[in-house]
């Protein structure tokens, strides 16, 4: 018997479907409970004295006539029950109607079982022997007890279930978010009084549901949220109350009953407006900050600009001792302020959700002679030598991020320098496991014989704006926020960074990043790559400032280029009509027409040779829309001010390296300002600050929504329907957000604005491409969350 008893205990949930599956085909669920938990409850009621009738007797009971069911539990547990249904108004043989088939669902379950036929059938008489005196039991009390008393047990429940009822109509009356209920047919069944009073006016509680104050505003408020809904459980709606226009946040949540006999929808309102109004004048503060960043960055980049280019070409002209010491303090001056305001910038843009990712072919090596080339004057000032080391298993080509890698490279090494006296510094390239795949994680280390960190966690050196302690910012200087960025963007590329303090001396910073395996590089990539030297060009330089005009022609002559300089665009154009040249440079700001404007005329001339030439935006703007207007004109390539004559070179080399352009086509900008496709940031702060259930649920509700929104957004597309379109691409930007699709979020934006523009074909263009994208952008999030749930699984304790 012990069989039968595992059989029973662990199959509570099979039992309950059966029995639920035989009321609803039986009409027996119009007098039983809609929730799944009381049907639950009533399952384990019966199961607990069967499982005790299994420990008591070994086999099956028999009926006898002379029985005496006082004394037997089984049939005193089914007197006990009797007594409760009839006290509930339930009719015997009701009761003993449904009886039967919880006893068929018992039966069902011994029968699907795989049991020899003789146990089978022992196990079946168990059942119904255990029914057959639970039965006896139900008519026996009945039988008992006259009328009065079954009128008076009747009235008491009565009273019970009416006093019940009341309890629930008074706290849905005193909910302080309006509550809407609707039947089956869509119509309005109860309204609260908080809804009531918003949306026409206040009423005593209890009105709608005892018949008086429903108007016809509120069939005017379920015409306007039942479109609106169009199948999602949750959407942003303006309505019309009493107070003016309200801002919404609808829940709509079909009823939890199990039974189906209730199929109606509860509709939950949630005043939105003052968070709306709060966070559209954060967004507005924000873009005011991005204007004054852009603003400041290209005020004060142009005084740097001619600052640190003067004194280059100065280096250049004999000068005497005394001479080269003054330049050197004025460039080491200039360098720092510039590595202070490229920090903040960077901070800033990064704090704006504005970091962009790139993907590239590189090889490593390369990478490494770059960065030891960019940092090693500073080492040898200070007697330092810097070591590199690359682990035979590194792959000599990898697919990655460029150059945030050698961003992040360069801010550990330049810590590194800036924090050792004397010793050296070793740069080492390795792979963090020995697996050889197409796609792995590639890690880096910065080890020094300097001040060292403290044992133990040391992650707040991580945080913005933090140092060891206020003495390292005197002595060696520095906003405490590389390392910090240096986080951000590791993790922007699903990698993680690490320090630790050194056995004997000194510390070891390292980071691991995800990348792909490259078998080889195209010559297009291995120029790009190796860095060759472009030819003789014959370069228009456009630039009003003297001194930054100056600092570009001598980069340029110092190349062997041939240069012409005109301080506005109306000269630009001028001299375009009668020299031909190999290569454009373009300041953006620019009194009378500025370069944006410039560019796009040099695109739409007649002269095709002109229309075509390359053209390299030289500005000290440097934030993301900025530089978007100007790869819209019609650009090629972008170098901020200041730059060096490395970067110079390098944008020289980038935008001649691509692919010549053929009629007037109009160049869209580079892939490293295009949106990245995933910001996985985004989900690992989701699993910090909610724990890994919870956000799976926010990944787990974005896969199963999106499907229908861009559905919805075809068809609307198909309708001619623009305002269902700007609607439904609004609330996709901020479901993509939340799971951090970046591309996708900015599609969403561009197909909202393409909505609002009316225009036909631009509209068509921007759905397609958001369409194209959402299979690669879901593809992207399911593989990142997988690795985020894996990386965070290895990571709990065992």
């Amino acid at each position: 018997m012990d069989t039968l008893r595992n059989l029973i205990a662990n199959h509570e949930d099979e039992l309950i479907d059966r029995v639920l599956h035989y009321a609803k085909r039986n009409d027996y669920t119009m007098y039983t409970s809609t929730l799944k938990e009381a049907w639950r409850a009533s399952i384990c009621g019966l199961s607990e004295p069967l499982l005790e009738a299994i420990d008591t007797y070994k086999d099956p009971l028999e009926l006898t006539a002379n029985h005496d069911f006082a004394n037997n539990s089984i049939a005193a547990f089914g007197i006990e029950q009797a007594k409760q249904h009839r006290a509930r108004g339930v009719t015997l043989t009701l009761f003993l109607g449904l009886t039967k088939y919880y006893r068929q669902a018992y039966q069902d379950l011994i029968l699907a079982q795989h049991y020899s036929s003789e146990k089978q059938e022992k196990y079946r008489l168990f059942i119904d022997r255990f029914y057959d005196y639970l039965e006896l039991g139900f008519c026996s009390e009945w039988s008992d007890v006259n009328e009065t008393t079954r009128l008076a047990e009747i009235q008491e429940r009565n009273r019970q279930l009416t006093n019940e009822k009341n309890k629930y109509l008074t706290i849905f009356e005193s909910l302080n978010d309006p509550v809407i209920l609707l039947d089956e047919t869509g119509a309005i069944q109860n309204i609260n009084f908080a809804a009531h009073a918003l949306f026409d006016g206040p009423n005593n509680p209890g009105a709608v549901y005892y018949g008086r104050g429903k108007s016809t505003s509120f069939d005017e408020l379920i015409n306007r949220l039942v479109p609106a809904h169009n199948g999602l459980d949750r959407f942003e709606i303006p309505l019309e109350t009493v107070n003016g226009t309200r801002f919404f946040d609808v829940h709509i949540q079909r009823m939890l009953d199990i039974s189906e006999k209730f199929m109606g929808t509860v509709l939950v309102l949630n005043d939105i407006t003052e968070y709306k109004r709060a966070r559209e004048e954060a967004e507005s503060a924000n873009k005011a900050k991005s204007a004054f960043l852009a603003t400041m960055s290209h005020e004060i980049r142009t005084p740097i600009n001619g600052l640190l280019g003067m004194a280059n070409l100065l280096n250049d002209t004999n000068l005497t001792v005394k001479q080269m010491e003054y330049l050197e303090g004025i460039t080491s001056s200039g360098e720092v302020l510039m590595a202070v305001l490229n920090d903040i910038l960077d901070y800033s843009k990064i704090e704006a959700g504005a970091l962009e990712l790139e993907t590239v072919d590189f090889t490593i090596d390369r990478l490494l002679q770059q960065v030891l080339e960019l940092v090693n004057p500073a080492a040898v000032r200070k007697g330092l030598h810097i070591d590199i080391q690359i682990d035979p298993d590194v792959p000599a080509v990898a697919r990655a991020d460029f150059g945030k890698i050698r961003q992040v490279l360069l801010n550990l090494i330049s810590n590194a320098i800036k924090f050792t006296p004397v010793g050296a510094i070793t740069i080492r390239a390795f792979l963090p496991d020995s697996g050889v795949t197409d796609s792995e994680s590639l890690g880096f280390e910065v080890s020094d014989t300097g001040i060292g960190i403290p044992p133990g966690n040391n992650d707040h050196l991580f945080e913005p704006f933090n140092q060891m302690d206020v003495s390292i910012s005197r002595q060696f200087g520095g906003t405490g926020l590389g390392l910090a960025i240096c986080k951000s963007i590791v993790l922007a590329m699903g990698g993680s960074l690490s320090c630790r303090p050194n056995p004997e001396v000194g510390s070891t910073f390292g980071f691991e990043v995800p990348v792909a395996r490259v078998k080889s590089l195209g010559t297009a990539e291995v120029k790009a790559v190796v860095g060759q030297l472009p030819h003789k060009l014959n370069v228009l330089l456009v630039e009003d400032n003297k001194t930054n005009r100056l600092v570009a022609e001598g980069f340029l002559k110092r190349e062997g280029h041939e240069v012409t300089s005109v301080e506005s665009g109306e000269e630009a154009l001028q001299t375009l009509s009668v020299h031909r040249f190999d290569l454009i440079f373009m300041d953006i700001e620019m009194p009378g027409m500025d370069g944006v404007e410039t560019i796009k005329l040099i695109r739409a001339s007649d002269d095709q040779i002109q229309a075509n030439t390359p053209i390299i935006i030289l500005s000290a703007h440097v934030l993301r829309n900025e530089i978007d207007q100007c790869f819209a004109a019609g650009a090629n390539c972008f170098l901020g001010k200041p730059f060096t004559p490395k970067s110079l070179h390098d944008a020289i080399e980038d935008c001649l390296s691509s692919e010549p352009r053929t009629g007037n086509i109009v160049s869209l900008p580079r892939t490293e300002h295009e949106s990245p496709v995933m910001d996985i940031s985004v989900l690992k702060g989701h699993v910090d600050m909610l724990g890994l259930e919870q956000a799976d649920k926010i990944v787990l509700a974005f896969r199963e929504t999106t499907p229908r929104v861009i559905a919805f957004l075809r068809q609307a597309l198909n309708d001619g329907d623009n305002e269902s379109m700007a609607f439904h691409a609004h609330s996709l930007k901020s479901a993509a957000h939340n799971v951090g699709l970046v591309k996708l979020a900015d599609l969403a934006v561009q197909l909202e604005e393409a909505a609002s523009n009316l225009e036909r074909q631009c509209l068509i263009e921007a759905f397609e491409a958001l369409e194209a994208a959402y299979v690669f952008a879901n593809q992207t999030l399911r593989e990142s969350w997988n690795k985020t749930v894996a990386t965070r699984n290895s990571l709990e304790p065992v």
